[in-house]
């Protein structure tokens, strides 16, 4: 059998592997949504009233990100406006009106109703970046063993 065959025989099954071990974390992390509210916030209705656009993962549909940027009235009257934490693809646009919590003793301590978020794909998080890493060095470290054992390096 030449090496190469070989090599593509051994290398294969690790690639695929990488690739169910991703789409597997990115599956669980999809699935973890922000369910609660801190206790004590209040409800509040907000609008959209600008956008923080970033572009992350090049030029593909989903490389536009938005963080909206909302203001509401807090139980005191005060007018609030406050910059999500939260930055996604399909984050509600300028002029929507969206169900927002606040802290009453520091409105400016807000965040969108998770319920208002249902079709948003939330980014990684931290641990999942690093899970994702790790098979993706492991696959290569794998398949460089196994041209140094097929190639005798």
């Amino acid at each position: 059998m030449p090496g190469w065959l070989a090599l593509v025989l051994l290398v294969t099954p690790v690639l695929i592997v990488a690739v169910l071990g991703t789409r597997e974390v990115r599956s669980a992390e999809r699935g973890r949504r922000i369910t609660t509210v801190p206790d004590g916030w209040l409800p509040a209705r907000g609008v959209v009233v600008d956008e923080r656009v970033s572009r992350r993962g090049g030029n593909s549909p989903g490389g536009r990100r938005r963080r909206p940027v909302i203001t509401f009235q807090s139980v005191d009257g005060r007018e609030v406006t406050f910059t999500s934490r939260i930055e996604a693809a399909g984050m509600p646009r300028p002029g929507a009106l969206i169900a927002v919590y606040h802290d009453p003793a520091d409105p400016t301590r807000a965040c969108i109703a998770p319920e208002a978020l249902p079709d948003v794909p939330l980014p990684l998080s931290g641990a999942a970046r690093v899970s994702i890493w790790v098979i993706w060095v492991l696959a290569v470290v794998t398949a460089v063993i196994f041209v140094g054992v097929l190639f005798d390096f």
